[in-house]
């Protein structure tokens, strides 16, 4: 979890964690911060959860930029919280989180936002993803608009490029094909995901993320990782290696109250 700051409903959300999640406290969490927190922070983190708590100080790498991209002269169609720092943690979620020599220790990364809450009961989702052999729990289809988003569209073009100079089979031509719509183009909804580390760490997939990390189009055009992490379940990962969160039942919602 990529915590900002500490806040009481970010402690409320941690407790329906620990309620909810039918695991017997079994999963450590690890908070990921990238602002100084005060001791009284980690302590009132520490205290809050059952579950084994750890840290870990993210900020030099959260705020690097691709090689020979040049942030002062390079214009974006898309500002929030500043020029950047939208853009530099969609780079974190996309590329620069499985290139962490910290996490090479896990097996399955589950991502939760801050703002994320499990609603209900939850069983344990690692001990599906081992027993279905699947590297990747998705969340809701959403869709990221060109209208919105100028310059999304430009993924469609990238990625065919892609397919044929590197002689790309995807895995899932379908849900490929279902990507790009009438100015639209389908995402995974990943405030929650569960990703499988050795997947994202295997030699084809690290190339296609460093192919588009070198296109500079998450800071020009605002391409979302959870675009990206659609595209490359479509390329590099067979429809049964992707389970579905609402094919679960599983209760949860983002930015709710």
């Amino acid at each position: 979890m990529l915590i900002p700051r500490v806040s009481s409903k970010l402690i409320q959300r941690l407790q329906l964690l620990d309620s909810n999640f039918e695991d017997n406290f079994t999963t450590g969490i690890l908070f990921l911060y990238t602002n100084d927190l005060y001791k009284a922070d980690f302590l009132r983190l520490t205290n809050t959860m059952k579950r084994q708590v750890s840290f870990l100080n993210v900020a030099e790498v959260f705020n690097l930029f691709p090689t020979e991209f040049d942030a002062c002269k390079t214009k974006t169609s898309y500002r929030v919280r500043g020029k950047w720092n939208y853009l530099l943690m969609i780079r974190f979620w996309f590329k620069t989180l499985f290139e962490l020599p910290q996490l090479q220790q896990y097996d399955y990364i589950m991502r939760l936002d801050d703002d994320s809450k499990l609603l209900g009961r939850w069983f344990n989702v690692f001990d599906e993803m081992r027993r279905k052999k699947a590297v990747y729990f998705a969340n809701d289809i959403d869709v990221d608009l060109e209208t919105q988003l100028p310059g999304t569209m430009n993924m469609k073009q990238v990625t065919s490029d892609y397919i044929k100079r590197n002689n790309i089979h995807p895995k899932q031509m379908n849900m490929l094909n279902q990507a790009f719509n009438n100015n639209t183009v389908w995402n995974y909804y990943n405030n929650f995901e569960v990703s499988k580390v050795e997947f994202f760490r295997r030699r084809e997939v690290r190339h296609w993320v460093d192919t588009i990390d070198s296109t500079h189009g998450i800071f020009k055009y605002r391409w979302g990782d959870a675009v990206l992490r659609y595209l490359t379940m479509a390329l590099f990962a067979e429809s049964h290696e992707v389970l579905h969160r609402p094919a679960y039942n599983l209760p949860y919602c983002h930015k709710c109250l």
